[in-house]
């Protein structure tokens, strides 16, 4: 019998998230000066974007775009932009922006195309200087982190984190006002005063007293998860990666199942939700019910950077006579889908059929859902997700101007009770198209040969500690050379874990490569409950392992799952390394150490119980067929890169969510590659201080 201990350090992504855990396996790869060069110009226009640049290099190229139609790859859609904007009825700097308005999204496209068509680096950094100074900053933002993780020449390049870029969308209005009035009024406050950092403490959400004999109010009791700022960046990011207003060929969002993977992630969303639910003794989410009037209210207490406060919806929210007619829309389309998911088929415009009864359909299903670029006639079923979003904010597609709320803005969707309403509510479509698809068989399920013994477990224990967020942003810079000096941070407690490892032991006849995949989920009383349960498991981890002929032991360590990243460097403290690379002090490593794809390592546990929280692992162990193809993608360099629209972004072929994606036939569904660990999650009541200083 050989024993082997396996740590697999991943570099490959795969899912919603992907983990980028930088490979002890592959050489270092170090930024050269170029790379730097990039890297410090996205920092210095990203800050202060209400301001104008201070830079003196960047100022030559505030005043004008680049003409010359040799300097892009489709001029066309250059023209297109330049004949748009001279209109003058793009969006005016200072206005809020958001992507759910029609002209707002025909712009943005504009704009985009605008960038991305630039031919080279001279081209885009000039264009992009021209934008930063000219065009609405909300919609900047957005396009330069379209550009930079779609753009080939781009990946690698590190941005601020959204919430350091942006802290309006992720701190309350009582935080943004603490620091600036600190700014005006206190002496102490400030770079000048103690030289180094200056720090506010920031509360969550509690704009009503926690009733908790009245679901009324219960949303209040996890905002400590609904307003964490890297899960509300981990959903911004998704959103950006996979945008509904970019597709085809160009992009390669098809060769990442983006049909299937867009709902697979909210999926994933909504039961790590229902977890954290569970886990403050609250029932798991119902979907939404358009009948008025809307009981779930939301107040955000966010405001934008003008003062302006998120628009918000009353309990007992009613609706204008005339917006029933959008309801109407609504249920007329979610019938045409219900429709053909009966049906079986749907039929093209040239009368070919594509069959819904095949496993393979999810793509197309999916795209058609989200009605995004790639679907196919989306305009048959309807934009849905926009309009239901819209409508539960007072809003018009076609409105001139608007006041976003904060199922508007990617960035605040999630703090929104209702969000998760109304995605349960698609998700039942999902669901009922899978239904529709036949049970997993037991040979689709079974590996003949391997047999997983036992699991065993570290103590699992969650706790809150304080974290740190650059909130400079919101302070205006007084010189380009003083201002990366020091920091404002603010202050928030956070739910984290304890680090953890389990050890697997499987017995294998088999000799190979296989893969396993690791659920988390509530613990319930029934096998056959399963069933009912098997929504609310979240896909924590996925990887490689190699079997010998014998028995096999594998370690894992909770910081190494597929799904997570870790905490982002903060603002200053990246672009200080950035300098130090630039200025040739220090190297500076290119890895996926600050990736942007992935779940918030320290949100992989639902908070635990001081008794300890009954819950359960569930692992099966699958054959590794698929073919290492991903070197073939050119573009795409593993190492420091997402992989978004390379392909390459899956080990294998199988459904998302597999095996627990279909209805369960529980006559074959056990078999001995599987495996359901009981275990206690604890929480400790024990503050942790992870303080910068």
């Amino acid at each position: 019998m050989k024993l082997i201990i396996l740590t697999v350090a991943i570099s490959l992504a795969v899912l919603a998230s992907g983990s980028y855990v930088p490979s002890t396996k592959t050489e270092a790869k170090y930024a050269d000066k170029d790379f730097l060069f990039k890297q410090k110009f996205f920092f210095e226009v990203l800050r202060n974007i209400h301001l104008p640049l201070k830079y003196e290099e960047y100022m030559p190229y505030t005043k004008s775009w680049v003409a010359d139609e040799t300097k892009y790859t489709d001029f066309a859609q250059v023209v297109e932009f330049f004949d748009f904007y001279k209109t003058g009825a793009f969006l005016e700097k200072g206005e809020i922006f958001t992507i759910y308005n029609a002209q707002y999204v025909r712009q943005t496209y504009a704009l985009f195309s605008f960038l991305y068509n630039s031919a080279d680096w001279d081209t885009y950094y000039k264009n992009l200087i021209w934008a930063r100074d000219n065009v609405n900053e909300g919609m900047f933002i957005y396009v330069v982190h379209l550009t930079v993780m779609h753009r080939p020449d781009l990946q690698g390049i590190v941005l601020p984190a959204i919430y350091e870029i942006y802290p309006y969308f992720f701190y309350n209005t009582d935080v943004i006002r603490s620091i600036t009035y600190k700014k005006l009024y206190d002496p102490k406050f400030g770079f000048y005063g103690n030289g180094k950092y200056n720090v506010v403490y920031a509360n969550y959400t509690q704009s009503y007293p926690v009733d908790y004999y009245n679901s009324f109010y219960s949303e209040e009791i996890i905002s400590y998860f609904t307003e964490d700022v890297g899960l509300n960046s981990y959903y911004y990011y998704f959103m950006m990666d996979y945008p509904f207003i970019l597709g085809e060929d160009k992009f390669g969002l098809m060769k990442d199942r983006r049909g299937e993977l867009y709902w697979y992630m909210h999926q994933t969303l909504l039961a790590r939700y229902n977890l954290e639910r569970m886990a403050n003794y609250m029932g798991t989410v119902k979907p939404l019910v358009w009948r008025f009037p809307l009981k779930t209210g939301y107040f955000s207490l966010l405001s934008y950077w003008n003062g302006v406060p998120f628009k918000s919806r009353d309990f007992n929210y009613m609706i204008s006579d005339e917006s029933y007619m959008k309801v109407d829309w609504i249920n007329s389309w979610e019938s045409k889908i219900r429709q053909i998911i009966e049906a079986g088929y749907y039929i093209m415009e040239d009368g070919s059929r594509i069959n819904l009864r095949l496993p393979e359909s999810v793509e197309f299903f999916g795209n058609l859902l989200n009605s995004n670029v790639d679907a196919i006639d989306a305009n048959y079923v309807g934009y849905v997700e926009v309009f239901s979003r819209l409508l539960l904010s007072g809003n018009d597609f076609n409105a001139y101007k608007v006041w976003p709320s904060a199922l508007m803005q990617f960035e605040t969707s999630l703090r929104d009770p209702v969000f998760y309403q109304l995605y349960e509510r698609f998700m039942d479509l999902y669901y009922y198209f899978k239904r529709f698809l036949p049970s997993y068989t037991y040979d689709e399920l079974n590996f003949n040969g391997v047999i997983i013994k036992d699991v065993a477990f570290d103590k699992l224990v969650t706790y809150f500690d304080f974290f740190d967020a650059d909130v400079s942003n919101v302070l205006p810079m007084q010189t380009p050379e003083k201002y990366f000096d020091g920091s404002v941070l603010a202050r928030q407690q956070r739910l984290n874990h304890k680090p953890f490892s389990y050890t697997m032991n499987v017995m294998s006849e088999y000799t190979g490569k296989a893969i396993v995949r690791m659920f988390l989920g509530p613990k319930f009383d029934r096998f056959f409950d399963l069933q009912f349960y098997k929504k609310y498991f979240v896909e924590i981890d996925q990887y490689l392992v190699d079997f010998t002929a014998g028995q096999n032991s594998f370690v894992r360590q909770s910081r190494d799952f597929y799904w997570s990243v870790k905490d982002r460097t903060m603002y200053t403290e990246l672009y200080k390394k950035t300098m130090l690379g630039f200025n040739g002090q220090e190297k500076f490593v290119l890895d996926m150490s600050e990736a942007h794809c992935g779940f918030p390592d320290r949100l992989i546990l639902p908070k635990g119980w001081s008794n300890g929280m009954p819950m359960q692992f569930y692992f099966i162990i699958t054959p590794y067929t698929a073919k290492p193809t991903y070197e073939q993608a050119d573009f795409y360099d593993k190492s420091f890169s997402c992989g978004v629209g390379s392909g390459m972004r899956y080990y294998d072929t199988l459904p998302m969510g597999y095996p627990f994606d279909r209805v369960i036939n529980f006559n074959y569904f056990y078999t001995k590659n599987m495996y359901f660990k009981d275990v206690l999650i604890y929480h400790s009541n024990e503050m942790k201080m992870n303080h910068t200083f």
